[in-house]
């Protein structure tokens, strides 16, 4: 029975075999295409990998060189921030130094204007007819109302 069997699949076979043989030149072309399709870097997925790893690896550079200028960028910003902090201090300071000079001067300016109001509205002496006398400034009162700190 076995045998019997056997020879039925062999007769099969061999009547298979005869149907696919004007086939076969075809069936060897297929078989060679999508070995060729699949495995060759020029075409098929073979070369689809290829430029998809070409391409992650272009945009790792690309990636990298960004991260560079991103760090060139932050470091002359720090720079630049630094410098205009340093430079708005030493305004704030020159500004306050200025305040202080002005108000020195104003101080100055309102003693000596003190001093020349007590020149000019000091009481006149009077002679015996009650006329009021000339009298001369003292040169060192009217030095040190013109200029005070000197």
């Amino acid at each position: 029975m076995i045998a019997a069997v056997a020879l039925k699949g062999l007769a099969l076979a061999r009547t298979i075999g005869a149907l696919l043989k004007p086939l076969l030149p075809w069936i060897a072309a297929a078989v060679v295409g999508a070995l060729a399709w699949h495995f060759l870097p020029a075409i098929g997925p073979a070369d689809r990998l290829d430029r998809a790893a070409q391409e992650s690896a272009a945009w790792k550079r690309e990636a990298i060189d960004a991260l560079g200028v991103a760090r060139n960028w932050k470091a002359s910003f720090t720079a630049s921030e630094t410098l205009r902090n340093r430079e708005a201090a030493d305004a704030r300071k020159a500004v306050a130094s200025e305040i202080d000079r002005c108000a020195a001067r104003v101080a100055e300016a309102r003693q000596s204007a003190r001093v020349i109001e007590r020149i000019v509205t000091k009481e006149p002496a009077y002679d015996q007819n009650r006329c009021p006398v000339r009298s001369l400034v003292d040169p060192d009162q009217l030095r040190q109302a013109l200029q005070p700190d000197r």
